[in-house]
């Protein structure tokens, strides 16, 4: 069968030559079967059966070309992809024509053409070759001797309306196809510099996680030691409280690097106590208010990952909003929970998220990828001067369900 891409003269991955040249292979004996088997009111041409054999002997040419191509021991000339297509419509076009013009049953192959090409995922292709196949039936039919015949009218009105259902319908599946396929693409993209600005974050901060321990808190511990150094010398006390401050200062220090990596207050005191923790160190950084109001039936089942994801969800808050005023909820329903933070800061333009991703800001971005992961959605609702508000929902596991939802089942 034909290859319509050769027509664009562009390869795309999907469709190989190799199946293709099989596909024509195997046309050839359901083409004779065909012809032999179903009765035609006008009897075949003395034509046929060398259009046939000549269709035979081109379709296995190319399938041992194709497959010594697929070994890596041939190489076909560039022009053989482009060439393809119109010697294929040419032999349907002189097996439909030498066997029956519009009663063959060999033009169900110009069927294929539309098909094929909409396979592409180019609906322009798709279009051209079902113009193309329409108007090459139309054309044979009304050069075959059966030209005008009242049968063969009504048949070639069939077979042409058939062929425009077909290749609209072929261009329509191109056209979504396409759509879907630029979609994935954008995403993998998109993916791929996720990963990158991920990993160099990573490095970064691993390098300020190091700095901090070094510069800081071995720093501090190391003062501390030589002041106990100093009270065991000589007993004065002051070095002894200075010592005692320096290591209450390194522990604060490391409790707090430690709360960053990991919320220890969740698996102890529950979400509610977790989110608040978090909520508080980041009003004394920014001097805002924050109030945080949870569910208390949401406990228990993503705890972990709305924390991860409120924490990233307040850190720009911090950094990016100026507000004064943040609001975290946590609610629940019968099929999922909702996270929800709302500030009253600058705001910023929801459509260029694209744009900072680029730029390298991976923390919304990296957010929605993890809620997707987790079967959720994340929802931005912001303007520049009019605060922001992101929404997380997250699905319940389908053994969890709410009192209120039960007793609803119930009645």
């Amino acid at each position: 069968m034909s290859d319509p891409l050769g027509a664009a003269g562009g390869r795309r991955p999907g469709v190989g030559h190799l199946w293709l040249a099989a596909l024509r292979v195997a046309l050839v004996p359901v083409v004779a079967l065909g012809e032999e088997l179903v009765d035609h009111p006008t009897a075949h041409t003395g034509a046929f059966p060398f259009a046939l054999a000549a269709f035979g002997v081109w379709s296995v040419a190319l399938l041992g070309l194709r497959a010594l191509e697929a070994r890596g021991r041939a190489r076909p000339p560039a022009a053989l992809e482009r060439v393809e297509p119109f010697v294929d419509l040419a032999a349907i076009v002189a097996l439909t024509y030498s066997s029956g013009g519009p009663f063959s049953e060999t033009a169900m192959a110009f069927f294929v053409l539309p098909v094929l090409a909409a396979a592409r995922l180019r609906p322009a292709l798709a279009a051209g070759w079902a113009l193309g196949a329409i108007a090459a039936y139309l054309a044979l039919s009304f050069v075959h001797p059966t030209a005008g015949e009242d049968q063969a009218t009504a048949r070639m009105v069939s077979q042409v309306a058939y062929l425009v259902l077909v290749g609209a319908a072929a261009t329509l599946v191109s056209h979504v196809l396409s759509q879907r396929d630029a979609a994935i693409s954008r995403l993998a993209e998109q993916r791929g510099q996720l990963a990158s600005h991920a990993l160099t974050a990573e490095q970064r901060e691993r390098r300020r996680l190091a700095e901090l321990l070094h510069d800081e808190s071995v720093q501090t511990l190391s003062l501390a030691r030589q002041e106990l150094l100093d009270f065991r010398r000589t007993g004065d006390e002051a070095a002894f409280e200075r010592a005692r401050a320096a290591i209450d200062e390194t522990m604060a220090e490391l409790r707090g690097q430690i709360f960053e990596l990991h919320p220890y207050v969740l698996d102890h005191a529950g979400l509610q106590a977790a989110l608040g923790a978090i909520a508080e160190r980041s009003a004394e950084r920014i001097g805002a208010e924050f109030a945080v109001v949870v569910d208390p039936l949401a406990a228990g089942v993503h705890d972990e990952l709305l924390v991860v994801i409120a924490r990233e969800l307040i850190s720009n808050v911090v950094k990016h909003s100026g507000a004064t005023r943040v609001v975290v909820s946590v609610a629940v329903d019968s099929e999922q929970i909702e996270l929800q933070v709302r500030d009253d800061g600058r705001g910023f333009d929801a459509a260029a998220r694209a744009t900072a991703l680029l730029e390298g800001h991976i923390g919304l971005a990296s957010t929605e990828q993890r809620v997707r992961s987790a079967g959720g959605e994340l929802v931005v609702s912001s303007r520049p001067g009019g605060g922001a508000s992101v929404r997380v929902t997250l699905p319940l596991p389908g053994d969890r369900m709410t009192p209120a939802s039960s007793g609803r089942t119930g009645g």
